[in-house]
C-alpha cells in the first residue's frame, strides 16, 4: 500500500483536503462507505456466518476510514469530529463546518471564479484544471450553473497567442462550449 501525504485540514483548505481524502479512500476501496453506496448488512435471526463476516469485515472497513479522515484534520481541528465514531456523519459534519451554504460562502467561491486567470508563472494546461476545480465548488451550491460560464473565463483569460483561436471558437454558432472540450485530454 502507498503512503500518501496529505496536507492536514486546517480550514482554509477544505476543498482541496476533502477531493485529496476521497481519493485516498477511494484508493483503500473504502470510499462506498462515506458516500453512502455501500451500507451495513443487516443481521437476523436465520445469518450464517458468512453474514456475520460481511458485517465484521464492514466495520472494520468504517474504523478504517474513520481513522483516515481524523488522522488527515490537523489536531488544533479534531475537537469538531472527535466525538464521532460514524465516517458519514463525520464526513457530514466537516463539510457542513468549513463549506457552510450561506451567501458568504457562495460569493467567496463565485469570486473566485471571477477572480481567476492564468498567473505568469503557470502552465496554460494547469489554468483550466484549476478553473474546472472552482466550478465543481460552484456547482456543488448552485445545481443549475451553467458551464457556459466558465468556459468564457477561460477564454477571457488565456495568453494573446491564444487570441485567434478564442475569436474562432466564439464565432462559432453550433458549438455548446464546454470546458471539458478545451481541456487537455
Amino acid at each position: 500500500m502507498a503512503n500518501y501525504s496529505i496536507p492536514k485540514l486546517e480550514g482554509q483548505n477544505y476543498v482541496s483536503w476533502a477531493n485529496d481524502v476521497k481519493y485516498l479512500l477511494m484508493e483503500r476501496q473504502v470510499w462506498n462507505i462515506v458516500d453512502e453506496k455501500e451500507i451495513e448488512p443487516k443481521l437476523d435471526v436465520s445469518t450464517d456466518v458468512e453474514a456475520v463476516k460481511e458485517v465484521k469485515n464492514f466495520k472494520a472497513h468504517k474504523q478504517i476510514v474513520m481513522s483516515i479522515i481524523y488522522l488527515n484534520i490537523d489536531s488544533s481541528h479534531r475537537r469538531i469530529v472527535e466525538r464521532i465514531d460514524d465516517p458519514i456523519e463525520a464526513w457530514k459534519v466537516l463539510k457542513t463546518y468549513y463549506q457552510p451554504d450561506s451567501k458568504a460562502h457562495h460569493m467567496e467561491v463565485y469570486s473566485s471564479l471571477m477572480n481567476c486567470h492564468i498567473s505568469s508563472e503557470e502552465s496554460i494546461s494547469l489554468f483550466p484544471t484549476r478553473l474546472l476545480r472552482i466550478y465543481e465548488q460552484l456547482r456543488d451550491l448552485v445545481e443549475d450553473l451553467s458551464e457556459r460560464y466558465v468556459t468564457f473565463q477561460l477564454l477571457r483569460y488565456l495568453p494573446p497567442q491564444f487570441d485567434s483561436i478564442v475569436q474562432t471558437i466564439l464565432r462559432l454558432d453550433d458549438v455548446n462550449l464546454s470546458i471539458k472540450m478545451l481541456l487537455p485530454n
